[in-house]
């Protein structure tokens, strides 16, 4: 008797009309990937160089596995100014008129930079160089500069104070080996305090403000 009622209580749940929720599932696991591999630890590598008049591309022989730094003067230039890559460094430079900057290249090893397309209406030179070409910043000492730069930020740094001057945008990032995080983005003049853990790398975006940072 037990059996048939069993029957009849599946049945009558199997033909009754919806209610309107549904059955909890779990999450299949995560298939996303994993955040970007860290560069390798730094390595001397030569610079490398390229020129041209007006837009156009150039090949890169940059290593796959290291953290470059990419220098571009355009001085004479009266228009956009856009730097783009093939690897996983979109929208490297966007700027209007004459520039001079330098921001980090190369950071995911798993999309290496091999073409760098460049917009510009005048001669430039672009330079990708290693991590000797880029200033170091001291805990409790001013450090200065106008435009797009990179700095190192010594070990037992925790804190930067960051003003800039500008009527455009200024941003600040940090790219350690455990990640990569934006701290500022903002429009217009900016006096700020973020915590930053060094070691690592600031990145200041701004390429018409005059700018000061004081780690600590």
């Amino acid at each position: 008797m037990r059996l048939g009622l069993l029957v009849v209580l599946v049945w009558a749940s199997a033909c009754a009309p919806p209610t309107g929720y549904g059955t909890i599932v779990a999450d299949p696991p995560s298939s996303a990937a994993a955040p970007p591999t860290a560069p390798a630890a730094p390595r001397d590598v030569p610079p490398e160089t390229h020129t041209g008049t007006e837009s156009g591309e150039f090949e890169t022989t940059w290593p796959a596995d290291q953290l470059g730094f990419f220098t571009f003067e355009c001085p004479k230039c009266t228009s956009n100014v856009i730097i783009d890559t093939d690897g996983g460094d979109h929208g490297l430079v966007n700027a209007i008129g004459a520039y001079r900057g330098t921001k980090w290249f190369n950071t995911d090893p798993r999309r290496p930079v091999r073409r760098v397309t460049v917009h510009a209406n005048a001669p430039w030179t672009a330079t990708i160089a290693d991590h000797r070409s880029i200033p170091a910043a001291s805990s409790g000492v001013e450090a200065s500069g106008r435009g797009d730069a990179v700095l190192q930020l010594p070990a037992g740094v925790t804190r930067v104070r960051f003003t800039a001057e500008t009527r455009g945008n200024v941003g600040l990032w940090v790219l350690s080996p455990e990640n990569r995080d934006l701290i500022l983005n903002q429009i217009g003049d900016a006096a700020v305090e973020r915590e930053v853990r060094g070691p690592a790398l600031l990145q200041v975006e701004g390429y018409e403000a005059s700018w000061r940072l004081t780690p600590s």
